[in-house]
């Protein structure tokens, strides 16, 4: 036996070596594998926001992950095995939870980061800048300044703004959460005083109330320019002047209010509105303020109207309006109401002016545009103040006619007239802006060449001195936006003042 395993040891070790080496490949685990996901969001004290850039790491090590806008991250083909993942974001405190891979899942996480307590302490007290406290005849949009007070280093700092108007107990927050130390307070109120404060606040949401200083905002401006202004829910009337760019809006009541008259005194604006369905005559000092509703049972009313079309009288007591085929007088309190005219068979009166002047001599006028069933068929009429002496200004041209106006010296009647096309639903394609002596002679275009291709000039007016004409033109397609133009009595020297507007008055440009 000896004597065989001496011939045959070579053969017998290298048999062994090869069973060896099988055994030990058949032995050999491969390598499996899984993967990690996840989210991190702030905590809810912070608003539970997801968190971008946030770090995440695995221990034992694998690679380094950084969360998206979302705060999603994601760790592919990760060993099976036991992990701790560490969540880390500079200013907050690290999150390490504990997990298990296993072969082909994947781990689905959701992690909640807190801010670092380092910043504990409550920020002092802002230190204001400007306005200075109580000071006064400030713009209605003001810049508020203040500046950071002593804070932790690196802390991150947090403003609310708040104003009251003097005698508010509850206050506007009117910034929140800015990082920045300067706000602009918009469209505050003319001659008002407010009181307003900061509050400021950190990362972990401790916050130091700022004390209250106290300004005023400057006079209400003397606003020459009244005009109607589309504000997508609804049409509301502006004054505006021209130096000093003040806009105030008067109206904000949700309905149609249109058509604004400055009173002879100018201390008053009479306007329509169609809150209750009609339009109905309005008055309101030049503020906005001291709403009175004149009309009552017989509101503006005519064929295709649209809230205009009526007048104060020249010593400003009265106002003279159409209802279909009659035309009245009120006094702008409500009260005496008194017929004064009827149209002619079939015929409605759709507009009028009244001047205290007549052809250069002091005598009161009135001019109306009477209008039949068609928008197209329309003419002008003269009378006296009481409704009599009924004269045939201008006939029933071809187009439609609108807005007849007097010059101030009462010599001249100014109207729009659309000669190229006749609608039933009312469009125009070429409306001109006319002239017209009062005894019937000299009709004039005033618009001529000047006025673009496609639009049409509309709702003339003269200046209270006379020295202008005010007009609004738009695109004939009715889907333009409509501005507001002044040009020389002669129709020179064309000029658009308004970008966005209709209905103009002036009465102290």
């Amino acid at each position: 036996m000896r004597s065989f395993y001496l011939q045959n040891r070579f053969f017998i070790a290298f048999f062994l070596a090869l069973l060896l080496i099988s055994c030990n490949e058949s032995t050999i685990d491969p390598d499996l594998y899984g993967s990690i996901s996840g989210t991190v969001n702030a905590s809810d004290d912070e608003g539970g926001l997801p968190m971008k850039g946030v770090s995440l790491t695995t221990s034992p090590g694998t690679t380094s992950v950084t969360t998206d806008s979302d705060g999603y991250f994601y760790f592919d083909e990760v060993e099976v095995g036991d992990y701790t993942v560490s969540a880390k974001k500079e200013d907050y405190s690290t999150v390490t939870t504990s997990i298990t891979v296993r072969e082909g899942k994947e781990v689905v996480m959701e992690l909640v980061m807190e801010v670092d307590d380092a910043d504990s302490e409550s920020p002092d007290e802002p230190i204001y800048s400007s306005p200075a406290d109580a000071s006064t005849d400030q713009e209605i949009n003001v810049e508020l300044v203040w500046n950071d007070g002593e804070t932790d280093t690196g802390d991150t700092l947090f403003y609310d703004v708040i104003i009251y108007e003097e005698g508010s107990v509850t206050g506007d927050t009117i910034a929140e959460a800015i990082t920045d130390t300067t706000f602009i307070a918009s469209d505050l109120n003319f001659e008002t005083t407010y009181r307003w404060k900061v509050n400021v606040s950190n990362r972990a949401r401790y916050e130091t109330e700022g004390r209250e200083w106290r300004f005023s905002t400057e006079d209400f401006p003397q606003n020459g320019y009244l005009f109607v202004k589309d504000t997508l829910e609804s049409l509301d009337i502006y004054s505006w002047d021209l130096a000093d760019n003040h806009l105030v809006r008067l109206t904000s009541g949700g309905a149609n209010e249109v058509s604004p008259r400055i009173s002879p005194n100018e201390q008053w604006i009479a306007y329509t509105s169609n809150k209750s369905g009609d339009y109905h005559l309005y008055t309101m000092d030049t503020k906005g303020g001291n709403v009175v509703k004149v009309t009552n049972d017989k509101p503006l009313a005519s064929y295709h109207t649209d809230g205009s079309g009526f007048v104060w009288s020249p010593e400003g007591d009265q106002l003279l309006y159409g209802h279909y085929g009659s035309l009245y007088k009120i006094d702008s309190d409500g009260s005496g109401e008194k017929k004064i005219a009827s149209a002619p068979v079939n015929r409605q009166f759709k507009s009028c002016d009244w001047s205290d002047h007549y052809n250069n001599a002091s005598q009161e006028k009135i001019a109306v545009l009477t209008q039949g069933e068609k928008p197209y068929d329309n003419e002008i009429y003269l009378m006296d103040s009481d409704g009599s002496n009924l004269f045939l200004l201008v006939d029933n041209l071809a187009g439609t006619i609108s807005s007849p106006h007097f010059s101030p010296n009462g010599s001249k009647v100014i109207f729009s007239l659309d000669t190229l096309f006749q609608d039933d639903d009312g469009r125009q394609l070429n409306a001109k802006i006319y002239s017209i002596d009062v005894d019937g002679t000299n009709l004039t275009d005033l618009s001529g060449d000047d006025k673009t291709d496609g639009t049409n000039d509309l709702q003339a007016r003269f200046t209270e001195t006379g020295g202008k004409i005010v007009f609004m033109n738009v695109d004939n397609d009715d889907e333009g936006t409509k501005s507001i133009w002044v040009m020389d009595t002669d129709g020179e020297n064309r000029e658009q003042i308004i970008s966005n507007g209709e209905m103009p008055d002036v009465y102290n440009p």
